[in-house]
């Protein structure tokens, strides 16, 4: 009776095991829309990984829900200190999404909701904040900040808006930028030099 049962249990177990294995083995592009696409890089959440960044590890998390949404996150710590943050954030279709870190203790956010948004940060220094949130399609974010101990937020909702965003060296402290309606075009460079005539 022991035999039968022990036989019948390793069956049972080979079965699982089996059946396991063809859940986990599926085929990229057996995936549907509605099935939810997670990377991350790192086993902790970008909220817990505050401890591992204050170590001087560089931290990423990368979330995307939808149809060819693409994005890459690359981190370079300079220097000795805290490492740097990121995350990513897609939902809809084809947005495209790109962090670039050099630095230490830096923290990025881009979060879009929509189709056919860009958003590119690229920090360059220590202790910078930027958080990007994009509603709506064919928004375009192009950020790039070499400053540090400076936060920003820039913040999209409705259609075809465009920011280009430069700060070097500059004084003036971090700010928000908010643009709700359509169509909206901003350009701020603030730090860099030029000359007269």
């Amino acid at each position: 009776m022991k035999r039968v049962l022990a036989i019948g249990v390793l069956v049972g177990l080979l079965t699982g095991a089996h059946r396991t294995q063809a859940q986990t083995s599926r085929d990229p592009e057996d995936i549907s829309t509605g099935q939810l696409l997670e990377q991350r890089l790192e086993t902790e959440t970008l909220a817990g990984s505050t401890q591992q960044a204050a170590l001087g590890k560089n931290q990423a998390a990368l979330l995307q829900l939808g149809n060819q949404n693409q994005a890459s996150i690359d981190q370079r710590i300079i220097g000795v200190g805290q490492g740097n943050t990121a995350s990513i954030n897609q939902n809809g279709t084809s947005n495209l999404a790109a962090i670039l870190q050099n630095g230490a203790g830096s923290r990025t956010i881009i979060s879009q909701a929509g189709a056919n948004n860009v958003a590119s940060s690229e920090i360059n220094g220590y202790n910078t904040e930027s958080e990007i949130l994009q509603k709506g399609n064919g928004n375009r974010v192009d950020q790039r900040l070499n400053v540090d101990d400076r936060r920003y937020s820039v913040e999209q909702m409705g259609n075809n808006n465009n920011l280009v965003q430069r700060e070097s060296g500059s004084t003036a402290p971090g700010y928000e930028v908010t643009m709700k309606g359509n169509g909206i075009r901003i350009i701020i460079e603030q730090g860099r030099a030029s000359t007269m005539p």
